[in-house]
Protein backbone atom coordinates (compact mmCIF):
# COMPACT_ATOMS: atom_id res chain seq x y z
CA UNK A 1 0.00 0.00 0.00
CA UNK A 2 1.54 3.37 -1.27
CA UNK A 3 0.60 6.37 0.83
CA UNK A 4 0.10 9.72 -0.88
CA UNK A 5 3.79 11.10 -0.14
CA UNK A 6 5.32 8.23 -1.83
CA UNK A 7 3.54 9.62 -5.03
CA UNK A 8 3.42 12.66 -4.78
CA UNK A 9 5.93 13.91 -2.38
CA UNK A 10 5.23 17.38 -0.47
CA UNK A 11 2.46 18.27 -2.94
CA UNK A 12 -1.06 18.78 -1.17
CA UNK A 13 -4.51 17.67 -2.20
CA UNK A 14 -6.33 21.04 -3.13
CA UNK A 15 -9.90 22.66 -3.76
CA UNK A 16 -11.65 25.78 -4.68
CA UNK A 17 -13.47 25.75 -1.11
CA UNK A 18 -16.57 24.35 0.92
CA UNK A 19 -20.13 23.58 -0.60
CA UNK A 20 -23.06 24.52 0.63
CA UNK A 21 -25.07 22.09 -1.99
CA UNK A 22 -23.92 18.67 -3.46
CA UNK A 23 -25.21 19.40 -6.76
CA UNK A 24 -22.58 20.35 -9.65
CA UNK A 25 -23.19 23.35 -10.71
CA UNK A 26 -20.69 26.48 -11.83
CA UNK A 27 -21.13 28.15 -8.66
CA UNK A 28 -23.56 27.18 -5.47
CA UNK A 29 -24.34 29.52 -3.04
CA UNK A 30 -21.11 30.13 -1.44
CA UNK A 31 -19.83 31.07 -5.06
CA UNK A 32 -17.53 27.88 -4.62
CA UNK A 33 -16.76 26.61 -8.26
CA UNK A 34 -17.61 22.71 -9.04
CA UNK A 35 -15.26 22.49 -11.98
CA UNK A 36 -12.33 24.91 -11.04
CA UNK A 37 -9.32 25.67 -13.17
CA UNK A 38 -6.21 25.20 -10.94
CA UNK A 39 -3.22 27.24 -12.60
CA UNK A 40 0.37 27.46 -11.25
CA UNK A 41 2.97 29.30 -13.81
CA UNK A 42 7.12 28.25 -13.70
CA UNK A 43 10.02 29.28 -15.28
CA UNK A 44 12.59 26.71 -16.42
CA UNK A 45 16.10 27.45 -17.52
CA UNK A 46 18.22 25.14 -20.31
CA UNK A 47 17.75 21.99 -21.92
CA UNK A 48 14.41 20.27 -20.62
CA UNK A 49 16.04 15.98 -20.26
CA UNK A 50 12.87 14.51 -18.96
CA UNK A 51 9.82 15.81 -17.05
CA UNK A 52 7.19 13.68 -15.77
CA UNK A 53 3.83 14.33 -14.12
CA UNK A 54 1.43 12.29 -11.83
CA UNK A 55 -1.64 13.75 -11.69
CA UNK A 56 -5.39 13.33 -10.10
CA UNK A 57 -8.23 15.97 -10.08
CA UNK A 58 -11.82 14.58 -8.62
CA UNK A 59 -13.78 13.15 -10.61
CA UNK A 60 -12.74 13.26 -13.89
CA UNK A 61 -9.95 15.95 -15.00
CA UNK A 62 -7.87 17.37 -18.25
CA UNK A 63 -4.57 18.45 -17.37
CA UNK A 64 -2.80 21.21 -19.47
CA UNK A 65 0.92 22.16 -20.14
CA UNK A 66 1.34 25.32 -22.32
CA UNK A 67 -2.13 24.97 -23.62
CA UNK A 68 -1.60 21.32 -24.66
CA UNK A 69 -3.79 18.25 -23.54
CA UNK A 70 -1.01 15.89 -21.55
CA UNK A 71 -2.98 12.95 -23.07
CA UNK A 72 -5.60 11.42 -25.34
CA UNK A 73 -6.55 9.63 -22.05
CA UNK A 74 -10.30 10.41 -21.32
CA UNK A 75 -12.23 10.00 -17.88
CA UNK A 76 -9.60 9.88 -15.50
CA UNK A 77 -9.06 8.51 -13.16
CA UNK A 78 -10.44 5.02 -13.78
CA UNK A 79 -13.58 4.58 -11.57
CA UNK A 80 -12.44 2.68 -7.66
CA UNK A 81 -14.12 2.68 -4.90
CA UNK A 82 -12.07 5.41 -3.57
CA UNK A 83 -12.59 6.23 -0.15
CA UNK A 84 -14.76 5.24 2.53
CA UNK A 85 -18.19 6.84 2.39
CA UNK A 86 -20.21 7.70 5.87
CA UNK A 87 -22.40 4.54 6.17
CA UNK A 88 -22.30 3.17 2.42
CA UNK A 89 -23.11 0.81 1.83
CA UNK A 90 -26.12 1.04 4.05
CA UNK A 91 -24.76 -1.02 7.58
CA UNK A 92 -21.47 -2.52 5.51
CA UNK A 93 -18.00 -1.81 5.76
CA UNK A 94 -16.25 -2.79 2.25
CA UNK A 95 -12.57 -4.04 2.34
CA UNK A 96 -11.08 -2.31 0.41
CA UNK A 97 -10.49 1.42 -1.04
CA UNK A 98 -7.70 2.61 -3.87
CA UNK A 99 -7.32 5.19 -6.17
CA UNK A 100 -4.86 4.42 -9.57
CA UNK A 101 -2.35 7.60 -10.25
CA UNK A 102 -1.85 8.09 -13.76
CA UNK A 103 2.01 9.21 -14.45
CA UNK A 104 3.18 10.84 -18.67
CA UNK A 105 6.09 11.99 -19.56
CA UNK A 106 5.39 15.77 -20.43
CA UNK A 107 8.77 16.29 -21.96
CA UNK A 108 7.90 17.56 -25.27
CA UNK A 109 5.23 20.08 -23.85
CA UNK A 110 7.87 22.23 -22.00
CA UNK A 111 10.35 24.75 -22.77
CA UNK A 112 12.62 27.14 -21.54
CA UNK A 113 11.41 30.28 -20.05
CA UNK A 114 7.84 30.11 -18.41
CA UNK A 115 5.81 27.63 -18.49
CA UNK A 116 2.02 26.86 -17.12
CA UNK A 117 0.19 23.98 -15.91
CA UNK A 118 -3.64 24.09 -15.85
CA UNK A 119 -5.80 21.44 -14.55
CA UNK A 120 -9.86 21.29 -15.17
CA UNK A 121 -11.45 19.13 -12.78
CA UNK A 122 -14.93 18.37 -11.25
CA UNK A 123 -17.38 15.80 -12.43
CA UNK A 124 -17.09 12.33 -12.66
CA UNK A 125 -17.53 9.23 -10.29
CA UNK A 126 -15.95 10.36 -6.86
CA UNK A 127 -18.44 13.33 -7.18
CA UNK A 128 -21.02 12.33 -8.72
CA UNK A 129 -24.52 13.26 -7.08
CA UNK A 130 -25.93 9.78 -6.70
CA UNK A 131 -22.90 8.11 -5.13
CA UNK A 132 -20.54 10.86 -4.03
CA UNK A 133 -17.21 10.62 -2.03
CA UNK A 134 -16.11 13.99 -1.85
CA UNK A 135 -16.14 17.61 -3.68
CA UNK A 136 -13.81 18.31 -6.55
CA UNK A 137 -10.10 18.52 -5.46
CA UNK A 138 -6.59 17.63 -7.45
CA UNK A 139 -2.92 16.96 -6.76
CA UNK A 140 -0.32 17.20 -8.68
CA UNK A 141 3.80 16.41 -8.88
CA UNK A 142 5.58 17.37 -11.74
CA UNK A 143 9.29 16.29 -11.80
CA UNK A 144 11.46 18.15 -14.16
CA UNK A 145 15.17 17.21 -15.19
CA UNK A 146 17.43 20.01 -16.90
CA UNK A 147 20.90 20.69 -17.18
CA UNK A 148 20.96 22.41 -14.05
CA UNK A 149 19.26 19.25 -11.91
CA UNK A 150 15.91 17.91 -10.61
CA UNK A 151 13.27 20.28 -10.23
CA UNK A 152 9.74 19.62 -8.71
CA UNK A 153 6.55 21.30 -9.03
CA UNK A 154 3.57 20.68 -6.84
CA UNK A 155 0.15 21.61 -6.23
CA UNK A 156 -0.45 23.70 -3.36
CA UNK A 157 -1.71 26.68 -1.97
CA UNK A 158 -0.06 29.54 -4.04
CA UNK A 159 -1.48 27.61 -6.99
CA UNK A 160 -4.22 29.60 -8.31
CA UNK A 161 -7.73 28.78 -8.86
CA UNK A 162 -10.82 30.25 -10.73
CA UNK A 163 -14.46 28.94 -12.51
CA UNK A 164 -14.00 27.05 -15.62
CA UNK A 165 -17.22 26.95 -18.58
CA UNK A 166 -19.31 23.78 -17.08
CA UNK A 167 -22.01 25.23 -15.95
CA UNK A 168 -24.42 22.49 -14.61
CA UNK A 169 -23.95 18.64 -14.96
CA UNK A 170 -25.21 14.94 -14.50
CA UNK A 171 -22.54 12.62 -15.10
CA UNK A 172 -25.58 10.07 -16.29
CA UNK A 173 -27.71 12.68 -18.31
CA UNK A 174 -26.53 16.27 -19.15
CA UNK A 175 -23.79 18.77 -19.41
CA UNK A 176 -24.09 22.44 -19.72
CA UNK A 177 -21.40 25.14 -20.76
CA UNK A 178 -21.34 28.80 -20.58
CA UNK A 179 -18.14 30.23 -22.73
CA UNK A 180 -20.10 33.96 -21.65
CA UNK A 181 -17.05 35.86 -19.49
CA UNK A 182 -14.85 33.09 -19.72
CA UNK A 183 -11.51 33.12 -21.47
CA UNK A 184 -9.77 30.41 -23.48
CA UNK A 185 -6.35 31.81 -22.15
CA UNK A 186 -6.79 30.01 -18.73
CA UNK A 187 -5.61 27.19 -19.86
CA UNK A 188 -2.28 29.07 -21.54
CA UNK A 189 0.72 30.75 -19.98
CA UNK A 190 -1.27 34.35 -21.85
CA UNK A 191 -3.44 34.80 -18.66
CA UNK A 192 -3.47 36.95 -15.95
CA UNK A 193 -4.51 34.73 -12.91
CA UNK A 194 -3.58 38.09 -10.21
CA UNK A 195 -7.41 38.29 -9.25
CA UNK A 196 -7.70 34.52 -8.83
CA UNK A 197 -8.01 33.02 -5.61
CA UNK A 198 -5.32 30.76 -4.26
CA UNK A 199 -6.34 27.40 -3.62
CA UNK A 200 -7.48 25.90 -0.58
CA UNK A 201 -6.21 22.80 1.18
CA UNK A 202 -8.79 19.43 0.90
CA UNK A 203 -8.64 16.63 3.16
CA UNK A 204 -5.98 13.92 1.53
CA UNK A 205 -7.45 10.62 0.70
CA UNK A 206 -7.55 7.76 3.31
CA UNK A 207 -6.57 5.11 0.37
CA UNK A 208 -4.57 2.75 -1.40
CA UNK A 209 -2.15 5.09 -3.76
CA UNK A 210 -1.10 2.63 -6.82
CA UNK A 211 -0.62 2.44 -10.31
CA UNK A 212 -2.11 1.01 -13.06
CA UNK A 213 -2.13 -0.44 -16.21
CA UNK A 214 -5.23 -0.85 -17.08
CA UNK A 215 -6.15 1.29 -20.42
CA UNK A 216 -8.08 4.40 -20.13
CA UNK A 217 -10.82 5.98 -22.25
CA UNK A 218 -9.66 7.31 -25.49
CA UNK A 219 -11.24 7.88 -29.04
CA UNK A 220 -11.04 4.63 -30.81
CA UNK A 221 -13.23 6.14 -33.87
CA UNK A 222 -14.49 8.88 -35.72
CA UNK A 223 -17.20 8.67 -37.28
CA UNK A 224 -18.82 11.19 -39.77
CA UNK A 225 -22.89 11.76 -39.11
CA UNK A 226 -25.33 12.20 -42.01
CA UNK A 227 -27.65 15.04 -42.03
CA UNK A 228 -31.14 13.50 -42.39
CA UNK A 229 -33.90 16.06 -41.38
CA UNK A 230 -33.56 19.58 -41.37
CA UNK A 231 -36.65 21.63 -39.89
CA UNK A 232 -35.96 25.07 -39.46
CA UNK A 233 -33.06 25.93 -36.44
CA UNK A 234 -33.04 22.27 -36.30
CA UNK A 235 -30.94 19.46 -37.57
CA UNK A 236 -31.51 15.63 -37.26
CA UNK A 237 -28.15 13.28 -38.33
CA UNK A 238 -27.52 10.07 -38.74
CA UNK A 239 -24.16 8.53 -37.25
CA UNK A 240 -24.82 4.90 -38.44
CA UNK A 241 -24.41 3.02 -35.24
CA UNK A 242 -24.79 2.90 -31.60
CA UNK A 243 -22.27 4.13 -29.65
CA UNK A 244 -21.10 5.71 -26.58
CA UNK A 245 -19.03 9.24 -26.90
CA UNK A 246 -20.18 12.40 -28.13
CA UNK A 247 -20.12 14.56 -31.54
CA UNK A 248 -18.20 17.62 -32.08
CA UNK A 249 -19.52 20.97 -32.87
CA UNK A 250 -18.51 24.29 -34.26
CA UNK A 251 -20.54 26.77 -32.46
CA UNK A 252 -20.88 29.91 -34.46
CA UNK A 253 -24.23 31.35 -32.74
CA UNK A 254 -23.85 34.49 -31.03
CA UNK A 255 -23.27 35.93 -27.91
CA UNK A 256 -25.57 34.83 -25.59
CA UNK A 257 -27.22 32.55 -27.80
CA UNK A 258 -27.63 28.92 -27.27
CA UNK A 259 -26.68 25.47 -29.25
CA UNK A 260 -28.78 22.64 -27.89
CA UNK A 261 -28.11 18.71 -28.75
CA UNK A 262 -30.42 15.85 -28.02
CA UNK A 263 -29.33 11.79 -28.24
CA UNK A 264 -31.62 8.67 -29.20
CA UNK A 265 -31.17 5.65 -29.65
CA UNK A 266 -34.14 5.37 -32.22
CA UNK A 267 -35.33 7.35 -34.83
CA UNK A 268 -39.26 8.05 -36.40
CA UNK A 269 -40.00 7.13 -39.69
CA UNK A 270 -38.86 10.79 -41.18
CA UNK A 271 -34.87 9.68 -39.59
CA UNK A 272 -35.32 12.42 -36.51
CA UNK A 273 -34.83 11.20 -32.93
CA UNK A 274 -36.83 9.41 -31.01
CA UNK A 275 -36.82 11.22 -27.55
CA UNK A 276 -38.80 8.58 -26.15
CA UNK A 277 -35.03 6.70 -26.19
CA UNK A 278 -33.37 9.76 -25.31
CA UNK A 279 -32.81 8.63 -21.29
CA UNK A 280 -32.39 12.59 -20.56
CA UNK A 281 -29.78 12.84 -22.43
CA UNK A 282 -28.16 16.48 -23.27
CA UNK A 283 -25.93 19.07 -24.05
CA UNK A 284 -26.10 22.73 -24.28
CA UNK A 285 -23.65 25.37 -25.23
CA UNK A 286 -24.24 29.27 -24.70
CA UNK A 287 -22.02 30.92 -27.00
CA UNK A 288 -19.77 34.16 -26.65
CA UNK A 289 -19.68 35.00 -30.03
CA UNK A 290 -16.20 33.50 -30.73
CA UNK A 291 -16.00 30.72 -33.71
CA UNK A 292 -14.78 27.64 -31.19
CA UNK A 293 -14.84 23.81 -31.32
CA UNK A 294 -16.91 21.91 -28.10
CA UNK A 295 -17.82 18.76 -26.91
CA UNK A 296 -18.66 17.60 -23.57
CA UNK A 297 -15.63 17.51 -21.03
CA UNK A 298 -16.93 15.45 -18.51
CA UNK A 299 -19.28 12.42 -19.68
CA UNK A 300 -20.11 10.58 -22.74
CA UNK A 301 -23.83 10.00 -23.73
CA UNK A 302 -25.02 6.54 -25.75
CA UNK A 303 -26.96 7.26 -28.67
CA UNK A 304 -26.58 6.89 -32.66
CA UNK A 305 -28.94 10.29 -33.76
CA UNK A 306 -29.02 13.36 -32.01
CA UNK A 307 -30.31 16.66 -33.01
CA UNK A 308 -28.73 20.00 -32.57
CA UNK A 309 -30.90 23.15 -32.38
CA UNK A 310 -29.13 26.59 -32.79
CA UNK A 311 -25.84 28.10 -34.70
CA UNK A 312 -23.66 24.96 -34.88
CA UNK A 313 -21.73 23.12 -37.73
CA UNK A 314 -21.44 18.99 -36.93
CA UNK A 315 -17.34 18.47 -37.18
CA UNK A 316 -17.32 14.74 -36.19
CA UNK A 317 -18.82 12.22 -33.70
CA UNK A 318 -16.16 10.27 -31.45
CA UNK A 319 -16.64 6.97 -30.64
CA UNK A 320 -14.52 6.61 -26.92
CA UNK A 321 -14.51 3.64 -24.86
CA UNK A 322 -11.95 1.83 -22.81
CA UNK A 323 -8.67 1.14 -25.06
CA UNK A 324 -9.25 -2.46 -25.66
CA UNK A 325 -7.81 -4.37 -28.74
CA UNK A 326 -9.82 -6.55 -30.66
CA UNK A 327 -7.43 -9.46 -30.90
CA UNK A 328 -10.06 -11.13 -33.02
CA UNK A 329 -12.02 -11.70 -35.93
CA UNK A 330 -15.15 -13.73 -37.52
CA UNK A 331 -16.61 -14.11 -40.53
CA UNK A 332 -18.81 -16.91 -42.54
CA UNK A 333 -21.48 -16.93 -45.63
CA UNK A 334 -23.98 -16.22 -42.88
CA UNK A 335 -24.19 -12.34 -43.03
CA UNK A 336 -26.65 -12.79 -39.99
CA UNK A 337 -23.84 -14.27 -37.70
CA UNK A 338 -21.49 -11.75 -39.23
CA UNK A 339 -23.89 -9.12 -38.30
CA UNK A 340 -23.70 -11.01 -34.65
CA UNK A 341 -20.09 -10.79 -33.77
CA UNK A 342 -19.82 -7.30 -35.13
CA UNK A 343 -23.03 -6.18 -33.14
CA UNK A 344 -21.57 -7.69 -29.74
CA UNK A 345 -18.24 -6.05 -30.19
CA UNK A 346 -19.41 -2.68 -30.84
CA UNK A 347 -22.29 -3.42 -27.68
CA UNK A 348 -18.99 -4.27 -25.64
CA UNK A 349 -16.84 -1.58 -26.34
CA UNK A 350 -19.68 0.74 -25.96
CA UNK A 351 -20.20 -0.71 -21.93
CA UNK A 352 -16.20 0.12 -21.31
CA UNK A 353 -15.30 3.04 -19.43
CA UNK A 354 -13.12 4.21 -16.64
CA UNK A 355 -12.03 0.29 -16.12
CA UNK A 356 -15.60 -0.52 -15.35
CA UNK A 357 -17.18 -3.29 -17.58
CA UNK A 358 -20.99 -2.00 -17.34
CA UNK A 359 -24.55 -2.44 -17.55
CA UNK A 360 -25.42 -0.02 -20.02
CA UNK A 361 -23.54 2.89 -21.36
CA UNK A 362 -26.19 5.78 -20.36
CA UNK A 363 -28.50 5.19 -17.80
CA UNK A 364 -26.46 3.55 -15.26
CA UNK A 365 -23.51 2.90 -16.22
CA UNK A 366 -22.10 0.79 -12.87
CA UNK A 367 -20.06 -2.42 -13.14
CA UNK A 368 -22.73 -4.95 -12.01
CA UNK A 369 -21.38 -7.77 -10.72
CA UNK A 370 -24.09 -10.30 -11.89
CA UNK A 371 -23.55 -8.86 -15.95
CA UNK A 372 -19.97 -8.95 -15.48
CA UNK A 373 -19.38 -12.14 -14.65
CA UNK A 374 -21.60 -13.44 -17.48
CA UNK A 375 -19.82 -11.60 -20.45
CA UNK A 376 -16.01 -11.71 -18.89
CA UNK A 377 -15.90 -14.87 -20.90
CA UNK A 378 -16.91 -13.70 -24.06
CA UNK A 379 -14.89 -10.02 -23.82
CA UNK A 380 -11.76 -12.33 -23.00
CA UNK A 381 -12.18 -14.56 -25.48
CA UNK A 382 -12.38 -11.26 -28.37
CA UNK A 383 -10.25 -8.60 -26.97
CA UNK A 384 -6.98 -7.59 -25.28
CA UNK A 385 -8.66 -7.39 -21.57
CA UNK A 386 -6.30 -8.81 -19.65
CA UNK A 387 -5.01 -5.61 -17.78
CA UNK A 388 -8.80 -4.36 -17.42
CA UNK A 389 -10.17 -7.13 -15.83
CA UNK A 390 -6.85 -7.44 -13.50
CA UNK A 391 -8.41 -3.90 -12.45
CA UNK A 392 -11.83 -4.74 -12.36
CA UNK A 393 -11.33 -7.84 -9.97
CA UNK A 394 -9.59 -5.90 -7.63
CA UNK A 395 -13.00 -3.69 -7.58
CA UNK A 396 -15.25 -6.87 -7.09
CA UNK A 397 -12.71 -8.00 -3.85
CA UNK A 398 -13.09 -4.41 -2.58
CA UNK A 399 -16.39 -3.79 -2.31
CA UNK A 400 -17.47 -7.27 -0.16
CA UNK A 401 -18.65 -6.51 3.32
CA UNK A 402 -16.21 -7.16 5.98
CA UNK A 403 -18.36 -8.55 8.29
CA UNK A 404 -20.67 -10.91 6.24
CA UNK A 405 -19.28 -11.67 3.14
CA UNK A 406 -21.60 -10.31 0.77
CA UNK A 407 -20.45 -8.89 -2.20
CA UNK A 408 -22.51 -5.91 -3.69
CA UNK A 409 -24.34 -5.77 -7.10
CA UNK A 410 -22.07 -2.95 -8.27
CA UNK A 411 -18.23 -2.87 -7.92
CA UNK A 412 -17.17 -0.31 -7.73
CA UNK A 413 -20.37 -0.10 -5.33
CA UNK A 414 -22.17 2.29 -6.56
CA UNK A 415 -26.00 2.28 -4.83
CA UNK A 416 -28.52 0.97 -7.95
CA UNK A 417 -31.34 -0.88 -9.21
CA UNK A 418 -29.84 -4.37 -6.85
CA UNK A 419 -29.55 -7.59 -7.81
CA UNK A 420 -30.18 -10.92 -5.82
CA UNK A 421 -27.09 -12.21 -3.85
CA UNK A 422 -25.68 -14.87 -6.66
CA UNK A 423 -24.55 -11.94 -8.61
CA UNK A 424 -21.77 -12.02 -5.77
CA UNK A 425 -20.22 -15.20 -7.13
CA UNK A 426 -18.11 -12.60 -9.43
CA UNK A 427 -15.55 -13.22 -6.97
CA UNK A 428 -14.96 -16.78 -7.77
CA UNK A 429 -16.27 -16.35 -11.64
CA UNK A 430 -14.16 -13.74 -12.67
CA UNK A 431 -10.49 -14.35 -11.38
CA UNK A 432 -11.12 -18.16 -12.57
CA UNK A 433 -12.37 -17.27 -15.87
CA UNK A 434 -9.28 -14.87 -15.98
CA UNK A 435 -7.20 -17.87 -14.61
CA UNK A 436 -8.51 -19.74 -17.53
CA UNK A 437 -7.78 -17.15 -20.10
CA UNK A 438 -4.80 -16.10 -19.17
CA UNK A 439 -3.16 -19.35 -17.08
CA UNK A 440 -2.19 -16.53 -14.12
CA UNK A 441 -3.28 -17.22 -10.76
CA UNK A 442 -2.71 -14.55 -8.94
CA UNK A 443 -6.37 -13.32 -8.67
CA UNK A 444 -7.47 -16.23 -7.61
CA UNK A 445 -4.64 -16.85 -4.88
CA UNK A 446 -4.82 -13.81 -3.57
CA UNK A 447 -9.06 -13.06 -3.56
CA UNK A 448 -9.00 -17.31 -2.00
CA UNK A 449 -9.56 -15.78 1.05
CA UNK A 450 -12.59 -13.66 0.46
CA UNK A 451 -13.94 -16.22 -1.81
CA UNK A 452 -14.27 -18.31 1.55
CA UNK A 453 -15.71 -15.69 3.07
CA UNK A 454 -18.43 -14.70 0.75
Amino acid sequence: MLEVEEVFGAAQWVCAGAYAKKTATIEDANGVPHFPILRNSFVLKGTIRRAVIRVLGLGFYHCYLNGQEISEDQFLPLSTDFEARDNYPTGETVTGHRIYVPEYDVTALLKDGKNTLALYFGGGWYTFDDARFGAPKAIYRLTVETEDGVKEFISSTDDKIGAGYVRTYHMTRFEAQDYQGFDDAALTNDFDDSTWKNALPAAPLSTDYQFCDCPADRVEKVLTPVLVKEDGNARSYDCGQNFSGYPVLKIKAKAGETVTVQFAEEKHEDGTPDMNFNYGQQFTVVSDGKERIVHPMFTWFAFRYFTVTGDAEVVEADFIHTAAALTSEFDCDNETLNWMFRAYINTQHCNMHAGIPSDCPHIERRGYTGDGQLTCHAVMDTMDARAFYHKWIADIGDCQDLATGHVQYTAPYTRCGGGPGGWGCAIVEVPYTYYKHYGDKEPMQRLYPQMKRY
